[in-house]
């Protein structure tokens, strides 16, 4: 059972916060690092906010995204134009320039896909089950080169472990995988993530940094024309996790 939490659905006092930080490791050149925030009115709900701070060069960014088998995701590029709504080809590129991590990556919206249950086995080292995806016709316009997605969920934890993303050749072209999980009150989440692109030898390095769960947070937030406003979280509430 993979589907989340219906975004129309009321979600008091589960709300989260995550502080992350990204690292791009290219097959040539020096290390790139962004830092952002994750937040949602619960753990598996379908409404994501995702804020990308500023840098010398590049100014920041927040995301909404709504998940489901139609995903739907709106920037506030804070450029004076208000929120825009993204086109699907949007949720395959990178969020931070340079990097390899995508708004797709973040959704994971496949598990709603038509999927087949392939096998049961080991994957890091854990008890898992593999299932593979194939992708509907928006995706498939999206990114013509995508043929299927394969999940490895981990049989304990029910998280994700692994997932390949294979297109016209028979090994994946990208890969992420769990490298560390982290309790953060009565709730395990995903402290460590790397994802691999096999075409270009990159690797982006995810890793939460700091966390804050059972949260009240304003629906407004988590609207397009509240993308304007910053979630207000006390910095008492959040749990270093480095």
């Amino acid at each position: 059972k993979f589907h989340g939490i219906n975004p129309s659905a009321e979600a008091f006092h589960h709300g989260f916060l995550l502080r992350f930080r990204l690292e791009h490791y290219p097959r040539r050149g020096e290390v790139t690092t962004r830092e952002g925030s994750l937040c949602g009115l619960a753990f598996g709900h379908g409404l994501i906010r995702l804020d990308l701070m500023g840098e010398t060069d590049q100014k920041r960014k927040a995301y909404l995204l709504r998940n489901g088998p139609e995903p739907e995701a709106w920037l506030n590029a804070f450029d004076g134009n208000g929120s825009k709504q993204l086109e699907n080809t949007d949720l395959f590129q990178p969020f931070a320039p340079g990097m390899g991590h995508t708004l797709f990556d973040l959704m994971m919206p496949f598990v709603f896909w038509d999927g087949q249950y392939q096998k049961s086995g080991r994957v890091i080292g854990r008890p898992s089950h593999l299932f593979e995806f194939s992708p509907p016709a928006w995706a498939s316009e999206a990114v013509p080169t995508l043929k299927k997605i394969r999940l490895a969920l981990d049989d304990v934890y029910e998280t994700p472990l692994r997932v390949e993303f294979f297109g016209r050749r028979g090994v994946p072209d990208k890969t992420f995988g769990l490298v560390s999980l982290k309790k953060v009150g009565e709730t395990w989440i995903a402290k460590t993530l790397d994802f691999r692109d096999a075409l270009t030898s990159a690797r982006t390095r995810f890793t939460v940094t700091a966390a804050a769960t059972d949260l009240d947070l304003g629906r407004e937030v988590f609207t397009p024309a509240g993308l304007d406003e910053t979630p207000k979280v006390s910095e008492e509430l959040l749990q270093s996790i480095e």
